[in-house]
């Protein structure tokens, strides 16, 4: 772990949530369901831990933040904010993939794991594969998926060995849609474990081999966004519409 205070944010699921790590350890953490104005919880939160440590943000040694996949909105908001803070202080930022973070309490069981998260208008989030030491290797790289279609997209993937572990939000309103899922599977009782915490994005954060950026190149920490709507980035976007089109 590298040594020194970690500010971690997390704005990707249901939650907005700040923690603070050092040298690895988690010291605080606060979180509540987001409202309207995540931004503005994501910053008082910060603001409290930090007050608790008795630290300034210049004193952190890294920010860490989710980036997805997840909400369009919610992660331009944490993202946004550990940018903002990172060009206000000089501090380095380190980008932690949502799943990755919802899957890291699993670390050393070499389960394979299922993950399930942000389902929306027919369409779920879905990633699986399983730990090899402190290294994340996907079986299916995160993907948006029609639910109707989630299981011809996992048979080429299927565990014939030890049951997979269903970890997100989505997993019980997609069983209900699709009763076979919960036959490939197993969760976890407590609801913590489904949910996407900042302290995992905190500890995540603070690892050596996490790549950080700082000045001009906080611009490589970017959001993953996976549904059709946001796949584009604005900068290739046409304002053009194209020949035909009625628009």
């Amino acid at each position: 772990m590298i040594a020194g205070w970690v500010l971690g944010l997390e704005t990707s699921g249901a939650w907005t949530g700040v923690a603070l790590a050092q040298d690895g350890v988690l010291m605080g953490e606060r979180s509540s369901r987001r409202p309207s104005s995540s931004q503005e919880r994501l910053l008082a939160f910060s603001d409290e831990l930090l007050r608790d440590a008795n630290l300034t943000p210049r004193e952190l040694a890294r920010i860490a933040v989710a980036v997805g996949p997840g909400s369009f909105t919610g992660l331009r908001v944490g993202i946004a904010t550990a940018r903002g803070l990172a060009l206000a202080t000089g501090i380095a930022v380190a980008g932690v993939p949502s799943h990755e973070a919802l899957a890291a309490p699993f670390r050393g069981l070499g389960r394979e794991i299922l993950l399930l998260s942000g389902e929306r208008r027919g369409t779920v989030l879905v990633e699986a594969g399983r730990w090899e030491g402190v290294d994340w290797r996907p079986s299916l790289p995160a993907a948006c998926v029609p639910v109707e279609e989630l299981r011809d997209r996992l048979a080429p993937i299927q565990s014939r060995g030890a049951p997979w572990l269903l970890l997100g939000e989505a997993v019980e309103s997609v069983a209900m849609k699709q009763p076979w899922l919960a036959a490939m599977g197993e969760s976890p009782r407590d609801p913590l474990l489904a949910t996407r915490r900042p302290a995992w994005v905190a500890l995540l954060g603070s690892e050596p081999g996490r790549i950080a950026h700082s000045g001009r190149a906080i611009d490589e920490v970017r959001p993953l966004y996976l549904r059709a709507a946001d796949a584009k980035r604005p900068a290739q976007v046409s304002l053009i519409a194209p020949r035909g089109s009625s628009r």
